[in-house]
C-alpha cells in the first residue's frame, strides 16, 4: 500500500539528491585538486565524443569516410552531438550525468517516500540509494550509465503508478521502451516489468510495451547493416567475448562465466543473494508483491549470465537499481516480512559503503591516470606526430582528431576485431596496419601480442607513474611499424617528452 503523503514525508526526494551531488561534487573537487584540472576516469567517453563528431558531419565512426560502430550505446552518441568540434563539446557528456544524476535522485526519493510507511527507515533508503547505487561514480565518468540507471528507475516509479493507482504512466512507457536504446542490456529491465505487468494482468501493455522496444533495437541493428556493418555493435561484440578476449562468445561459457563472475566480484554475489531471495519468497507472496519478485529475478539473473561486472563499477548498476527497487516495492507490500525488509537494508548499507568508500579512493586516480597517460598520447598524435595512427584502447586519441586512427582491439575494426577474435596469427596486428598505411601504434604489447610485427622497432615508452588506475596497462609502448620511420619518431618523442603532464615519463627507446 502507497505510504501517506505528509509535508514531513516529501523530504525523501530532495535528501536523495543532496547525497548524489554532495558526493559527486566531492569526488570531481577532490581529482580536480589531484589533476589540476578536469578529467574523466575513463576514455571510453572519448569514443562516444568522436562518434558525435563524425555523427555532426554527416558520418557514423571515429574516422571521416569510414563507418564503424564504436560506441555501445545506440542512442548516447546522437546526445552528444551539440558543440561538436568546439571546445564546450568536451563537457556535454557532463552536462548529461549532472541532468540524470538529478533525475535518478529525485525519481529514488518518490518510489521510497510512496513505497514506505516508516519515516526512518524512509530517509535511511533515501540517503542509501544514490550511495548503493554508484549514482556519483557513474556520473564522473560521463557515459551513457547514469541514463541507464533513469530508465530502469522510471520503470519503477512506473510500476509504482501502475500498482498503486491502476494506470499506466509515461514513466513506464519512457522507461521500458527508451532503456534498451541507451544500452542493450536494458531488455532485461523490459523484461521484468513486461513480466510483472503480465502477472497482474496488464500482459498486452507489457507484451506491446516489450515488443515495441525490441522493434526500435531491430531498427537500430538494420541501421548498422544499412551502413555494411555487422547488426551488433563491436564493442558489444567485444564485450560478449570469452574471458580471455581472443574467443567468439559461447552460449556454453554461461555457467562458467557466471560462476566468475559471483567469485571474482562482491557486487555479482550481491545481485546473486538477491536474485535468489527474491525466487524464494515468490511463493510466499500474492498480487503485485509477487509480480514485482518474478520481475527483479529475471532482470537480475539476465544480467548474472549475459551482463558484466566492474571496470569502475559501471556495468551493473543499471540492473543492481531495478532488482533491489523490485525488492523492495515487493516487500512493503507484503506482510510479515520484517526480516526479509531487514535484510535488504543490510544489502542497501553494504552497497553503500563499498561503492562510496571505493568511489572516494578511485575517482580521483582514475581522471589522474586518464590524464597522464591518454591525454598525453592524444596531445602527442595531433600537435606533434599529425598522421594516422594505431592504437588499441580507444578514446582520447580518436576525438577531435582529423588524422586517420586505427583501432587494434577492434570496437573501430571490425577487420581487427573479427582477426584477434578468429585468427589471431602471427603478425595479424602488423598486416591491418601495413593495408592502413600507419607508421606508428601505440599500444599495451600485451594486449597486441603476437600480433606485432617483426619488423616493429619500439621507439619509445611512456610509463604512467601515478597510483594505479583504470588504464589498460601502465606502460604504452611507442612502435615504429617500419624501420624507416624510426629516426623521425624518436625525435618527436625527445621533442614532447618535456610537454608531459601528469603523473607520467615519456622516454625515446634508443636503437639497437
Amino acid at each position: 500500500m502507497a505510504a501517506t503523503m505528509t509535508g514531513e514525508r516529501r523530504l525523501e526526494p530532495a535528501v536523495a539528491v543532496a547525497v548524489g551531488l554532495a558526493v559527486f561534487l566531492l569526488v570531481q573537487v577532490t581529482a580536480y585538486t589531484l589533476v589540476g584540472a578536469f578529467e574523466y576516469p575513463l576514455d571510453d567517453v572519448y569514443i562516444h565524443l568522436a562518434v558525435a563528431e563524425q555523427i555532426s558531419a554527416g558520418g557514423y565512426g571515429v574516422n571521416p569516410g569510414e563507418y564503424t560502430s564504436a560506441a555501445s550505446s545506440p542512442i548516447y552518441p546522437f546526445l552528444l552531438v551539440p558543440f561538436a568540434g568546439a571546445a564546450l563539446h568536451a563537457y556535454v557528456p557532463l552536462v548529461w550525468n549532472v541532468v540524470a544524476l538529478i533525475l535518478c535522485a529525485v525519481l529514488w526519493g518518490r518510489i521510497v517516500q510512496n513505497a514506505v510507511q516508516d519515516r526512518r527507515v524512509a530517509l535511511a533508503l533515501a540517503v542509501l540509494g544514490p550511495l548503493a547505487f554508484n549514482l556519483a561514480g557513474i556520473a564522473q565518468v560521463g557515459m551513457e550509465h547514469t541514463l541507464h540507471v533513469l530508465a530502469g528507475l522510471a520503470v519503477l516509479r512506473g510500476l509504482q503508478h501502475q500498482f498503486d493507482d491502476d494506470r499506466l504512466h509515461w514513466l513506464l512507457i519512457a522507461g521500458m521502451v527508451l532503456g534498451p536504446l541507451v544500452r542493450f542490456e536494458g531488455l532485461a529491465v523490459t523484461g521484468g516489468a513486461a513480466l510483472a505487468l503480465a502477472m497482474t494482468g496488464r500482459w498486452k501493455a507489457g507484451a506491446s510495451l516489450f515488443a515495441i522496444a525490441l522493434a526500435l533495437v531491430a531498427a537500430f541493428m538494420a541501421f548498422l547493416t544499412s551502413l555494411g556493418l555487422e547488426p551488433l555493435p563491436n564493442s558489444v561484440m567485444a564485450k560478449l567475448a570469452g574471458g580471455d578476449q581472443d574467443s567468439r562468445f559461447s552460449l556454453l561459457e554461461l555457467p562458467m562465466k557466471l560462476a566468475a563472475q559471483v567469485l571474482l566480484s562482491d557486487k555479482a554475489m550481491v545481485m546473486l543473494v538477491a536474485v535468489v531471495i527474491a525466487a524464494v519468497a515468490i511463493p510466499r507472496v500474492t498480487g503485485p508483491a509477487r509480480a514485482l519478485l518474478a520481475g527483479a529475478v529475471f532482470a537480475g539473473a539476465g544480467h548474472l549470465l549475459l551482463g558484466q561486472f566492474g571496470w569502475f563499477n559501471r556495468y551493473e548498476l543499471y540492473a543492481l537499481s531495478f532488482v533491489f527497487g523490485m525488492v523492495m516495492l515487493a516487500l512493503f507490500r507484503a506482510d510479515d516480512m520484517k526480516s526479509a525488509r531487514a535484510l535488504l537494508l543490510v544489502g542497501f548499507a553494504y552497497l553503500a559503503f563499498s561503492y562510496g568508500s571505493w568511489l572516494l579512493q578511485n575517482g580521483k586516480y582514475g581522471a589522474l591516470g586518464i590524464y597522464s597517460q591518454q591525454r598525453n598520447m592524444s596531445t602527442f598524435v595531433k600537435e606533434v606526430y599529425r598522421k594516422p595512427v594505431a592504437v588499441n584502447d580507444l578514446g582520447y586519441v580518436a576525438w577531435n582528431n582529423p588524422n586517420y586512427v586505427l583501432d587494434l582491439w577492434g570496437l573501430a575494426s571490425y577487420r581487427a576485431l573479427s582477426t584477434r577474435l578468429d585468427n589471431p596469427h602471427e603478425g595479424w596486428a602488423d598486416e591491418i596496419v601495413k593495408d592502413a598505411g600507419v607508421e606508428l601504434a601505440m599500444i599495451y604489447e600485451r594486449w597486441i601480442d603476437t600480433g606485432i610485427g617483426a619488423d616493429w622497432v619500439k621507439v619509445g615508452t611512456l610509463r604512467y607513474t601515478g597510483v594505479r588506475a583504470f588504464l589498460g596497462g601502465q606502460v604504452v609502448s611507442f612502435y615504429a611499424t617500419t624501420p624507416e620511420a624510426a629516426p623521425e619518431l624518436r625525435q618527436q618523442i625527445a621533442d614532447f617528452a618535456p610537454r608531459v603532464v601528469g603523473a607520467a615519463d615519456l622516454r625515446v627507446e634508443d636503437a639497437p
